[in-house]
């Protein structure tokens, strides 16, 4: 194929004898509030970096908005249903799915890579025998004394008698995100010492719950400029059951009870002060890799795992099936794109990572994948890709909600799982509705819109892939799945 010049390129421009080293750097919770996604507010000089020197995936999309099921997707390349992951990875997941089928750092490392995961990739146990071990983060997050004892006085009852922010007057280093970003440094220079390319994937903590950084990342930000959610609730003709309603900051000091502004905009401070701290660790690691002089020869991946309500649709967490959940940074760095700029607009899916990572290392692609390769779009990327892309997620021991996401609008059909019944329907236009305020389900001028929705969430993703590109995996669920448990 012409795309596959891009891998040829590569390797012949840098005179490499070896495949390329790839870092794949996770972040948590963040949506895509960075300044190459346009945001004017936030500062991320790093990330915004990387994005000048590759591709900014302006449309990317989680399979499921949860840490669990989103990381064991993109790590296996395979969606919820056939991880059978929902929160967190079941026990058929982690002692049968993944004995049978490699996670993307088992895959490298069968391949001959220098292989290490640190901080957080899987939201379950890491993967063992690899060439280092993992290393592990700390859970708290909370560095001062007062902080730590109340979270730990706290930390098995419903709410958290903690306030869920850190502001401190400490070291980057003080903070896990600091000490990941170490190892990970550390872990390159020991890396690059061995006769092979390196697989690392370094997992930030940031800006998931609780908001902790040191302060400096914090006075960034003027709290004057600080504005809340003009979108602060869900409308009539909206339903509860969208949104996860004692999740996120709720769970956190007395917000269970509601959340005034002044306490929303110290949260969204404390969040983009986070989104500052984890930029600032991105950037030391990258430019490590100019430091030891392998820039040339690594491929670099930037994601978040999903991401995240600022108090849009009265909601401060995860775990939806909109806009703000599932759509996610995603940026793919290859040395010749240096200074280019580029963008695509294309639907792409989280369950494409683990084949293009596949390919870029020349890796022969499992049958069983429910993920596409990326690379055509790295070689051109206005180029016509997927219809469709499909997020779902569960609410409760028998509700799921499941949703399509098309070029111009956004339906989602709740069902019960038992009796596989639909219950409550939305229906969004996202082209003008970008906040998906309205739903647009129940209007009987919008009928043919809904059906085919309806039609395009039946005939699932297979038949949104692009032209000419196929996928024949048949997995199932596995026997204790969430999907298949009674």
């Amino acid at each position: 194929m012409k795309y596959m010049l891009l891998i040829f390129f590569l390797l012949s421009q840098v005179g490499m004898a070896k495949p390329p080293n790839i870092l794949f750097i996770v972040v948590d919770d963040l949506r895509p509030m960075l300044g190459c996604y346009g945001d004017k507010q936030v500062k991320s000089p790093n990330i915004d970096r990387l994005a000048a020197n590759g591709i900014v995936f302006e449309r990317a999309h989680v399979q499921q908005a949860i840490c669990s099921a989103s990381r064991a997707s993109f790590l296996t390349g395979c969606r919820p249903q056939s991880t059978g992951v929902n929160f967190p990875y079941t026990p058929w997941f982690n002692e049968v799915f993944r004995k049978q089928y490699l996670t993307l750092p088992k895959l490298m490392d069968s391949q001959g890579y220098y292989t290490r995961t640190l901080g957080k990739i899987h939201h379950g146990p890491a993967d063992e025998d690899l060439s280092e071990a993992h290393y592990t983060h700390d859970k708290s997050g909370f560095c001062t004394a007062a902080n730590l004892a109340a979270y730990n006085a706290s930390k098995k009852k419903n709410t958290k008698a903690v306030k869920p922010w850190e502001h401190a007057d400490l070291a980057d280093d003080v903070y896990e995100d600091g000490k990941i970003a170490e190892q990970t440094i550390q872990t390159m220079r020991r890396a690059v010492k061995s006769d092979k390319p390196f697989f690392i994937a370094a997992g930030f903590l940031k800006p998931h719950l609780p908001f902790v950084c040191p302060k400096k990342y914090y006075h960034l930000y003027d709290p004057k400029t600080i504005q809340v959610s003009n979108n602060p609730s869900l409308a009539s003709h909206q339903d509860p059951i969208s949104i996860a309603l004692k999740s996120g900051v709720r769970k956190w000091w007395k917000f269970n009870k509601g959340i005034d502004d002044k306490n929303a905009r110290q949260l969204i401070h404390s969040y983009m002060a986070c989104v500052s701290f984890v930029d600032a660790q991105v950037g030391k690691v990258l430019n490590e890799l100019d430091e030891l002089g392998i820039r040339d020869e690594t491929i670099v991946f930037f994601l978040s795992d999903h991401g995240w309500h600022l108090g849009d649709h009265g909601h401060w967490g995860k775990a939806t099936n909109f806009e703000l959940a599932t759509r996610t940074p995603l940026i793919i760095s290859l040395p010749e794109m240096k200074g280019k700029k580029l963008r695509t607009n294309a639907l792409v899916e989280f369950v494409d990572l683990y084949p293009t990572i596949a390919e870029l290392a020349q890796i022969p692609r499992a049958s069983y994948l429910e993920g596409n390769s990326l690379l055509p779009l790295l070689e051109d990327p206005s180029r016509k890709w997927k219809s469709a892309v499909f997020s779902q997620y569960p609410r409760g021991k028998n509700k799921e909600g499941f949703s399509v996401r098309d070029e111009a609008w956004r339906y989602t059909e709740w069902r019960t799982r038992s009796e596989n019944e639909v219950f409550f329907k939305e229906l969004y236009h996202n082209s003008i509705d970008p906040q998906e305020s309205k739903n647009l389900a129940g209007d009987p001028a919008y009928s043919d819109q809904l059906a085919k929705m309806q039609l395009k969430l039946k005939q699932g993703w297979k038949q949104a892939l692009p032209k000419g590109v196929m996928n024949s995996s048949s997995l199932e669920a596995g026997d204790d799945s969430w999907y298949k448990r009674k």
